[in-house]
């Protein structure tokens, strides 16, 4: 189903007339399509969700500056004659919708369930296996990890089993930041994009089916939720029913009408965007898992040029606990010289305590058919209800001699709780990058 959700729309945009109103003029020749983005080749501790996601859209940039330097050789495919839509309709069921699940599936695997086996200090990951993406097989992908049976708890493997959708949704916000600092929406990005904000969705209509097997994270995040938190019992259809506030995104119509006018006229979308004097502004809600229960995040984005300033707020509520928590990210705050920028990230919260210790009950002698309850719980409820403050501050700088010569590098440091894409203990902040336009 949701496969053939994606390649419909597809299909169906080849044949739908657009308006051109967010059309920008066509390049002379030689044909470039591409408008420059900057894309980097990051490295973090243990590889997370943020440095194996710069990764994965360095390597679709080049993958996509290839064919089109092949492309540009034949400027006719980027008219509007009949020949050309289907050629681009071809390109983008056969090439790019393949490679956008693949490069998806991947973060969620490797840079999401991966990172989270490393982290956790009672895990650790085994390795991966992977089918070929659709049209040409099935998709599917797992990622093969052991545990200590006596130091694990159902936090640690609620943690886990959102790590691969925490990923995902990770990898929407860096290509949409992207995305801002261009100027432009990539339509063959759309999918990609697309794909991975939803993931939450299209996971949970897996777990609709009759013949689920264990092992689906969804399934395992409400099993482990449930017996962390036994007060109210959360479900599959309650996450997809909170998960519909995530449509609330500018970004979604826009992807899939740059896919649309890309079929129908061969050309790239600009964003529009609110006005707040030199600033364009733009916004989002979501939905982010926790171990704790779900949040609803409200996301903020002020662009101009290349300067981009991102902010949020968060909270939820679930088994009688409430969190909440703000976060700022300006990585071109102060520009020291024409080559040097000083930036900061900083995260705040107040939330409950993680419970990253065993119950009373060791993890593999818990009965799923006749699991504790309210009246019997792993933790006492004084336990379940401690909160605690905590947060994240680090500093980035960054270096730019030109489009190809540049370098960043993030230092800082993060207190114990839960922050996507981030350990779940204390730890240090260490991410080094090198980028370029391109």
């Amino acid at each position: 189903m949701k496969w053939s959700l994606l390649i419909l729309i597809a299909t169906l945009s080849a044949q739908v007339p657009l308006s051109p109103t967010l059309d920008e003029p066509a390049p002379p020749p030689p044909f470039e399509l591409l408008k420059p983005q900057n894309n980097a080749l990051e490295w973090d501790i243990n590889m997370s969700p943020y440095a194996g996601g710069e990764d994965l859209l360095f390597a679709f940039r080049l993958f996509e500056k290839g064919l089109t330097a092949i492309e540009s050789k034949m400027p006719m495919i980027y008219t509007e004659s009949i020949a050309a839509r289907a050629y681009r309709l071809a390109e983008m069921t056969l090439i790019y919708f393949p490679l956008s699940i693949f490069t998806s599936v991947v973060q969620h695997e490797v840079f999401g369930h991966g990172y989270r086996f490393q982290d956790d200090h009672s895990t650790v990951v085994v390795g991966y296996g992977f089918s070929a993406p659709p049209p040409y097989g099935s998709g599917d992908a797992v990622t093969h990890g052991r545990f200590n049976a006596d130091t694990t708890s159902t936090t640690d493997l609620s943690s886990i089993s959102i790590a691969g959708i925490e990923g995902q949704l990770i990898l929407s916000e860096l290509t949409k930041e992207k995305w801002l600092g261009s100027e432009i929406i990539d339509p063959r990005q759309s999918i990609l994009y697309l794909y991975s904000r939803y993931a939450l969705f299209f996971y949970g209509e897996e777990s609709l089916d009759d013949d689920l097997n264990d092992g689906h994270d969804l399934v395992d995040y409400v099993t482990m939720l449930n017996l962390t938190y036994p007060e109210k019992k959360m479900t599959i259809s309650r996450l997809r029913a909170l998960d519909t506030i995530t449509f609330i995104d500018p970004f979604t119509v826009y992807a899939i009408f740059s896919a649309f006018y890309y079929l129908s006229s061969g050309k790239e979308t600009a964003i529009p965007m609110i006005r707040i004097y030199d600033w364009g502004y733009l916004f989002g809600a979501k939905l982010g898992l926790t171990p704790f229960g779900p949040e609803y995040f409200w996301d903020n984005y002020l662009a101009q040029k290349e300067n981009i300033v991102s902010f949020y707020l968060k909270m939820g509520a679930h088994a009688g606990n409430t969190y909440e928590g703000i976060g700022a990210l300006a990585p071109r705050m102060f520009s020291l010289t024409q080559e040097w920028n000083l930036g900061t990230r900083l995260d705040l919260w107040l939330q409950p305590k993680l419970l990253l210790f065993p119950g009373n009950i060791p993890i593999t002698e818990i009965n799923l058919r006749d699991p504790p309850d309210r009246n019997n719980p792993l933790y006492s409820l004084s336990e379940q209800r401690a909160k605690k403050w905590g947060g994240a501050l680090s500093f980035i700088a960054s270096y730019q001699r030109s489009p190809f010569i540049q370098f960043k590098g993030e230092f800082g440091y993060k207190t114990k709780g839960f922050l996507p894409g981030n350990s779940l203990y204390k730890a240090p902040i260490i991410r080094i990058a090198y980028s370029a336009d391109f």
